[in-house]
This record gives structure tokens, sequence and C-alpha cells, in this order.
């Protein structure tokens, strides 16, 4: 099968990895999909959301959508990655069908993005929980980054996610699209605090969590819909795993441009 991600950076390699079998290039402009004609198109560029509004809207909704049409020209399946942050975090446990209502620019322009592929057919969006590794920019980035500079780390209390590593995340796409999954799903561990992720760190580095109250906010999903394929994510365990496997392993194999 032919699998083409839209660039070369830590999370398309994370996903080459764990492709095996399958020949994997980077398509980064519509000509080149519809000179490929991959089955499957895993749109992994994007804009993070500490980045000028500018560059996330065009990335992460008119580039992927622009991408998303050249795909579906060739019969190719559209795999995008949206967020948790296309909610408000005022109830928690969102769920596949929740209305979203984003707090951030970067939420509008995940949820542009995924309903702009969606609106084509032949999708597959995963909504993503807190995606973390020991240096992947996420949301948990500058906790590990303290973490791993040997300072404590002060976290909210109040302040609830479902993270998921990155290891764990490219290990999910591959077995979906080998089972060829279609829909919104929901990719994510279990809900917790901050609070409680930061302490899981902290031990593992030997710094202190001091606990902070600050707003409360519950962005967790729902994955009742992950579970129902046989897949829960153990908090510490998945944590633990995610520092083995960047130990043992490099940023991830290049990946040939098409």
């Amino acid at each position: 099968m032919i699998v083409a991600l839209t660039d070369e950076g830590q999370l398309a390699k994370s996903i080459a990895r764990e492709l095996k079998g399958d020949k994997v290039v980077v398509v980064d402009t519509p000509q080149k999909v519809l000179a490929v004609r991959p089955e499957v198109v895993i749109h992994t560029m994007e804009v993070p959301f500490f980045e000028n509004r500018a560059h996330m809207w065009n990335y992460n909704a008119w580039y992927a959508i622009n991408i998303a049409k050249a795909s579906n020209k060739v019969g190719a399946t559209n795999v995008y990655f949206s967020t948790f942050m296309i909610f408000d975090g005022k109830k928690g446990y969102y769920h596949e069908n929740s209305t979203p209502n984003p707090l951030n620019f970067y939420g509008v322009s995940k949820l542009a993005g995924e309903v702009g592929v969606a609106a084509l057919g032949n999708y597959l969006v995963l909504r993503l929980g807190a995606l973390y590794s020991l240096n992947y920019r996420g949301f948990l980035f500058p906790f590990f980054k303290a973490a791993l500079a040997g300072r404590n780390l002060r976290c909210n209390k109040n302040f609830y996610i479902s993270p998921i590593s990155l290891h764990t995340f490219s290990k999910v796409v591959s077995r979906f699209i080998h089972e060829q999954v279609r829909g919104i799903i929901n990719v994510a561990g279990a809900r917790t605090s901050l609070y409680e992720m930061c302490s899981l760190i902290a031990d593992l580095f030997g710094v202190e969590s001091i606990g902070i109250d600050s707003q409360y906010r519950d962005f967790s999903l729902d994955t009742w819909l992950l579970n129902s394929f046989n897949i829960k994510i153990s908090l510490k365990e998945d944590l633990v795993d995610a520092i083995e496997h960047r130990i043992l392993n490099d940023e991830g194999k290049d990946i040939p441009v098409a």
C-alpha cells in the first residue's frame, strides 16, 4: 500500500516507523498527490497552537483541504488529525458528537480543517488528546522541558486532559489505516488532571510537582469508541513506554519525497 505523509516532521517520522510493509512517501502539494496516486494520505503537516494565526489558518485549514481535494480525486483516504482544543473545556468527556466551541484560533483552524476534509467523504478524522513525547512541541512540552532541565513543575490541579504519547498514537494510526477504519474517533488516554500528569513526570525525572489552584477547565475526551477497538491506554504505562522508546530509538527513519 502506498501511504503518503504531508511533511517530514517528528510526527510523520514516528508514524512512518509503524507503517511496516507499506511504501511511505511525502506529498507536500496537490500536484504530487495526483502524480503518486497514494491509497492513503495522512495529514501530518500542521502549524501548532503557539504560532501566528495566518500560518495556522493557511496550513491547518486551507492547505489540508487542498491536499484532501487532490486525494479525493485519486480515490485516496484522507486521515486528518484534529485536537481536543476544538472544545471549550467547560464540560469534559467530549465524545465524537459533542458540539465544538473552540477557545483559541488553533482550535478554530483545526475544526475548519476537519470539517473541510470530512465533507469530501472517505475520511478518518482522529481527535487527539494531549499528544506528547519528551521533545514533541505540543501542549505538555514545557513540562517535559522543565523536568529534563531539573526544574520543579507548577501545575494546575483543576485542569483536566487526556494525554497520549506520540509512540502509542502512531501505532493506533497504523492499525486504523490497515483495518480501513473510517469516521471520527477520539484517540486519547484516560482523563487526568494536569497536576497528576506533572506528578508522574516529576517522579520519573527526580523533581517536584507543585499543585496550584487555578481556573477550572476539562478538556478530557470520551474514549468509548476507541475502547471498542480493544484499545485502552494506561497513563503511567504509556508515559514510561514513551521514555523508553525515546531512549532506544532515534527520531524516526527518513521518508522519501515524491
